[in-house]
């Protein structure tokens, strides 16, 4: 058997070499930011204390590797891979803590073969930031309570959480499950008489103020755009057995969907696990019971909660860091289960074979539909990112010729924030880019921000980008010159997704349609 120092070398070793594929990957083959991206770069530079849909968190991130790292699509993925590759050492840390090095070893396996690691070290979103401010608070929440560095544990437990809270709003069930760790446990129940625990606990919420006096001046519009995730999915009006119907179809989507997260063989086993040491959580052993608390109860509430509504794959990904050190603790027979059948172990070569080929597709699949000339087929990774800066050539090159006319005017998107955002990042200049929604209410940040009327533009000249060519009519009296369409083009989003766009010239902003602004800024 392996000792501690060559399984950790190994990990070292392993995580690293992730780390520089990722990186030349992305240095090779990336073309365009996502539309979260560059959504998201776009609110860095209007730095806040809180935005549309999430804490401020990412959008500082981003404002980072703009200044510091350039701001780059080469920056935005680099940070990815460190963030999401990285997190991989605190998994093996983890498990370490809990159980031992060949424990924390197959770990570090199953979650470096897992899809879901891949997705996180190429795409800069709140996700893989959480994953690893989420990683560090249990391995500082163990530690402390293992009676192992004392305040240092609880300094690193409080910056974790506070960074956590400050990327994405599930952090904050983080307090409230280790308060439930340490209240089931008579070896920890002693701990909640700690002052330092609770201080550090509760005092992790206040970071969130910021972005709560943000909400207080804005409506409380994140809290409007969370709630709507949680709406129960109506009945359908063909009757009951079509709506059972249409919620098992999306309950086994949603649990379709963990597998292809994790892989089939380790999602398998980690749900196993899980479910089955359930019953048990309140007489387990403390290693356990802990991983039980922070992967396997919120795992089953959110399997029960996709019996009620439609899920986000993403939202069960910081439950797996326990999910999969209690699958490596297993595997490395450190965790007794009746289910999966201990024979089973021997399957976890084609279980880790099968989670790096999904892996690898994620990866290879690109170039080669590429190659065979069909880039953005269905099954392809990079469907939702393609195109983009077909779209922002053919705007820049509409931008020059009017410029040439001694027409400066600035863009306007009427359509979707993803068009919007992408001209900002893409674009050379990287011009402020405003949009207008049809709909009523408030859909983006971008309706958050000033409109053009209100950054006082009357006078100038609009470039309003339009897709499928036909201004709205809202716009019929906004210029007091009027408006005519000074190009029209098609757009491949690849394997025949075209769509035509207009730009249209307004001349001599008069108005702005319908602004839908909410009370305060």
């Amino acid at each position: 058997m392996l000792s501690s120092s060559a399984y950790l070398q190994r990990a070292i070793l392993l995580v690293a070499a992730l780390l520089v594929l990722r990186i030349v990957h992305a240095a090779i083959f990336a073309t365009n930011p996502a539309g979260d991206e560059a959504y998201y770069w776009d609110w860095s530079r209007r730095l806040d204390y809180g935005y549309y849909s999430k804490p401020p968190g990412i959008a500082w991130l981003y404002a980072f590797v703009d200044r510091v790292l350039g701001g780059s699509l080469m920056a935005i993925r680099a940070t990815a891979a460190l963030l999401g590759t990285g997190s991989l050492l605190l998994l093996y840390h983890l498990a370490r803590e809990l159980f031992d090095a060949r424990a924390a070893w197959y770990a570090l396996l199953l979650g470096a073969a897992a899809p879901a690691n891949a997705v996180l070290s190429f795409f800069l979103t709140i996700d893989a930031p959480l994953v690893v401010c989420w990683s560090a608070a249990l391995v500082a929440l163990w530690r402390w309570t293992s009676g192992r560095v004392g305040n240092g544990s609880l300094a690193l437990l409080f910056a974790a959480l506070s960074a956590g809270h400050l990327f994405k709003q599930m952090m904050m069930l983080f307090p409230l499950l280790a308060i439930l760790f340490l209240a089931t446990g008579p070896g920890t129940r002693p701990l909640l008489r700690k002052p330092g625990i609770w201080a550090v606990l509760l005092g992790s919420y206040l970071a969130l103020v910021p972005p709560l006096v943000w909400n207080a001046r804005h409506g409380w519009i994140t809290f409007r755009h969370t709630a709507h995730h949680f709406e129960g999915s109506a009945e359908a009006p063909t009757g009951i057995g079509t709506a059972v119907v249409e919620r098992a179809g999306e309950f086994l989507s949603f649990l379709g969907t963990q597998f292809g997260v994790l892989s089939p063989g380790t999602a398998f086993v980690v749900l196993s696990l899980c479910l089955v040491g359930l019953p048990g959580l309140l007489h387990a052993p403390r290693n356990l019971r802990f991983l039980l608390v922070f992967g396997a109860l919120p795992l089953a509430a959110m399997l029960l909660l996709a019996l009620r509504q439609s899920m986000q794959p993403n939202w069960a990904a910081v439950f797996y860091v326990s999910g999969l050190v209690l699958a490596g603790a297993w595997y490395a027979g450190r965790v007794p289960a009746f289910f999966p059948p201990s024979s089973w172990k021997r399957l976890l070569p084609w279980t880790l074979a099968f989670g790096i080929a999904l892996s690898g597709y994620f990866y290879a699949a690109p170039p080669f539909f590429a190659l065979l000339g069909n880039a953005g087929h269905k099954a392809d990774p990079d469907r939702r990112i393609l195109g983009h800066d077909r779209l922002v050539a053919e705007v820049e090159k509409a931008r020059l010729s009017l410029a040439d006319e001694g027409e400066a005017a600035f863009l306007v998107v009427a359509g979707h924030r993803d068009l919007a955002s992408h001209l900002a990042f893409g674009l050379p200049d990287r011009p402020r880019v405003y949009r207008w929604d049809s709909r009523p209410g408030i859909h983006s940040q971008y309706e958050i921000w000033n409109n053009p009327l209100e950054d006082g533009l009357v006078g100038r000249n609009a470039l309003v980008l339009v897709p499928l060519g036909k201004l709205p009519e809202e716009f019929a009296d906004v210029f007091a010159d009027g408006a005519e369409e000074a190009a029209r083009f098609t757009v491949s989003y690849g394997a025949g997704r075209d769509l035509e766009f207009a730009l249209f010239l307004g001349r001599d902003l008069a108005s702005w349609p319908t602004p839908h602004r909410i009370t305060g800024r």
